[in-house]
């Protein structure tokens, strides 16, 4: 009795305890409890495993299962940069927005996107309040949000344009930096909305490349001509991220850079000017791998450049005393050729690029024409259900010894064929072989009034390299 007695008062004691308390969201969970930054740098560790997500919250950069709120007045014009310090993958979303709840407006290139990437660097205006939205999922926990001013970029003007030295990567951030007034936009540009400005003037002629070397950027890149932002003439344009701009330079004149990116990708950078790179055009692929005199060989030409541009022009030569142009196209060019005697050739590829690059490269192509032909086929020319037929194929080789495969095949009432005989012989060079088989003709054969069978013979190893004599067809009457 006592013991259950002390069960009991367990269990009366667990029932009027009162419920563990569950941690309290943090203080700035509400965009009405936005922590304000007083003065820059500003740096706060907050843990968002209890926020919540409220229901007007922006999604312009991301969504989010807790959030929590700064707010900062900025006291003069300039740029701030947001960041966080947790690892790329588990990163918050960050933004910055303007106005008041209800009717937020996003600002743009304040976008840091979940998991890291995106654009963390932006300009503020004096006397404008942002504010800034921490959005987190399944990575919620402690997190410390940062705020500083970032100084202007010192070459956003093209008259403060920075030296680029060859073969050195020149770091460049275009998120404190804007479009001047002006300022010509290049061909293959309609959206970059900051820009970077470099300058070059080369000691020897020769032809240049620069691009873009971080592998997260996707700023463009142009070169000009010319000596005032009113009057420049470009020279090459290169929009995609890791493609570089080339260009043919002249020594002791001078060159301007711009690299310039849009709002949502302005990021830290590195300028690489160097060498451009050398082109080998090549085959890439030669159909058929084995040719002979019957085959027109084609060849698929590749630029063999690595910074990706495609041939305008170039020959191929064969080998064989002829020659044959390649054809400006998009990506690969084809060229084809027959040649008229086995042997093997020296083929050369020359090709060149719009920007004036040239190279070529040579290889080795065996021509080897192997061919065997059904030159004959015997039968009988009547027989009778369930007699035997012997039916002789003459094989003839040409150029080479072959071994061969030679199949005798019995046309059906459908059309397809069955193979009713299979026989491997050898076959000199210059020779042939007759090659027999034994044939019984059925009721199927006597309800089609006659038995249609095919030769056919094929090489044992390889592709016969004209096959168009390989089948001859043999009819016997079948009563």
């Amino acid at each position: 009795m006592r013991a259950l007695m002390i069960g009991v008062a367990a269990v009366l004691t667990t029932a009027l305890a009162p419920a563990a308390a569950h941690a309290a969201p943090p203080s700035n969970d509400d965009f009405a409890d936005a922590t304000a930054i007083p003065a820059l740098p500003f740096k706060s560790i907050v843990d968002t495993k209890e926020g919540t997500a409220a229901d007007d919250d922006p999604f312009s950069c991301s969504w989010s299962t807790s959030s929590v709120w700064f707010r900062y007045t900025a006291p003069a014009d300039g740029f701030v940069r947001m960041s966080s310090d947790r690892p790329d993958d588990e990163k918050p979303a960050l933004s910055a927005h303007t106005g008041e709840r209800g009717a937020l407006t996003w600002t743009p290139g304040a976008c840091q996107h979940p998991h890291g990437g995106g654009s963390n660097t932006f300009a503020v205006t004096a006397g404008t309040t942002y504010h800034f939205l921490l959005q987190d999922t399944r990575f919620a926990g402690p997190v410390e949000f940062a705020l500083e001013l970032v100084p202007r970029a010192a070459n956003d003007d093209f008259a403060t344009a920075a030296e680029l030295q060859p073969d050195t990567d020149v770091a460049g951030d275009p998120g404190p930096a804007t479009l001047e007034a002006g300022e010509q936009r290049p061909s293959c540009d309609r959206s970059s909305t900051r820009s970077l400005w470099f300058r070059h003037t080369p000691a020897r002629s020769g032809i240049l490349s620069v691009k873009s070397t971080q592998l997260t950027s996707s700023a463009g890149v142009a070169v000009f001509k010319g000596t005032a932002l009113d009057s420049l003439s470009e020279v090459d344009c290169r929009q995609s991220g890791h493609s570089p701009a080339i260009f043919t330079a002249t020594a002791g004149e001078t060159y301007y850079i711009r690299v310039a990116d849009g709002i949502y990708g302005a990021t830290p950078l590195t300028v690489r000017l160097e060498d451009a790179p050398q082109i080998t055009p090549t085959a890439s692929w030669v159909l058929p791998e084995s040719p002979g005199v019957f085959d027109e060989v084609r060849f698929g030409i590749d630029p063999g450049d690595p910074a990706g541009r495609w041939l305008v022009g170039g020959e191929v030569r064969f080998g064989d005393g002829t020659s044959a142009p390649i054809q400006a196209v998009p990506g690969q060019a084809e060229v084809r050729h027959r040649y008229t005697a086995d042997g093997e050739y020296q083929v050369t590829i020359t090709g060149h690029t719009a920007d004036g690059r040239s190279g070529s490269s040579t290889r080795t192509l065996k021509v080897e024409t192997h061919d065997v032909a059904v030159t004959n086929v015997v039968a009988p020319a009547t027989a009778s259900v369930g007699e035997i037929g012997q039916v002789e194929v003459t094989v003839a080789g040409a150029r080479y010894a072959e071994d061969v495969v030679v199949e005798l095949l019995r046309r059906r009432a459908d059309g397809y064929h069955d193979v009713v005989g299979t026989v491997r012989r050898h076959v000199e060079a210059d020779g042939s072989v007759v090659v027999p088989f034994s044939y019984t003709y059925s009721a199927a054969d006597a309800a089609l009034g006659k038995a249609t069978l095919k030769a056919r013979a094929r090489l044992d190893s390889r592709q016969d390299n004209n096959p168009a004599d390989n089948e001859r067809v043999v009819e016997t009457i079948v009563g």
